[in-house]
């Protein structure tokens, strides 16, 4: 039979197996968790790097959408400024309207087509009560990154006499343009071509362009 100093030696070595294979235990399970963690978080790292391209080739999308989009504005806005008048005054203050609504640089304010430098035209127009509209601007976009838009606009304005009962004469103009997101403004404009339709036959009843 065991000896009561026997029977408290072997419970005191049961407790410290015990304690032992406790903190072993937990040892372990803690090694688990920290193994489980670093496997989520690593599966995360690779998924954030596989949708980076992605998030940023969207970001990119909707930039460029952006500028294409202020472009087009511009744009109408512009040519709704230099285009439409029903009175010499009008057609004078364009460039200054312009200016003011900072619709374009002055590269762009010293197109000759668009602003002639010959004197005259104001009172060409109150004398012919000449009536110029913009009915629609178009911007077709070419080439667009991060700083700038590049592209043609299709112009439709119509002109005619204010003593006119007909629908006058319609025109399409196309331009190329440029659109600088960094100034927020048109930054080059060239003249390409007309296409002339429902045409009178009293050049007069059309605006003083040809």
């Amino acid at each position: 039979m065991m000896t009561v100093k026997a029977k408290i030696g072997s419970s005191v070595v049961i407790v410290v197996l015990a304690i032992i294979g406790l903190r072993l235990g937990q040892i372990a399970w803690q090694q688990q968790v920290t193994l489980n963690k670093l496997q989520a978080q690593e599966k995360q790292l690779i998924k954030n790097q596989a949708t980076q391209p992605t998030k940023q080739l969207k970001t990119k999308q909707v930039e460029a959408k952006s500028t294409i989009v202020k472009a087009s504005e511009k744009a109408k806005a512009f040519f709704q400024l230099a285009w439409e008048w029903s009175s010499g005054s009008d057609y004078q203050n364009r460039v200054k309207r312009i200016k003011k609504a900072s619709l374009a640089n002055q590269a762009v304010l010293s197109n000759s087509y668009l602003f002639p430098a010959y004197s005259g035209m104001a009172d060409y127009i109150d004398l012919n009560g000449m009536i110029s509209r913009v009915d629609q601007v178009v911007y077709y976009p070419q080439t667009t990154n991060d700083d700038e838009t590049r592209g043609v606009v299709l112009v439709t304005v119509n002109a005619k006499h204010s003593r006119d009962v007909g629908n006058g004469e319609t025109r399409f103009y196309q331009f190329k343009i440029t659109y600088s997101s960094h100034d927020n403004q048109l930054t080059a404009l060239d003249y390409i071509g007309r296409l002339a339709v429902n045409q009178s036959t009293d050049i007069n009843t059309f605006n003083p362009y040809e």
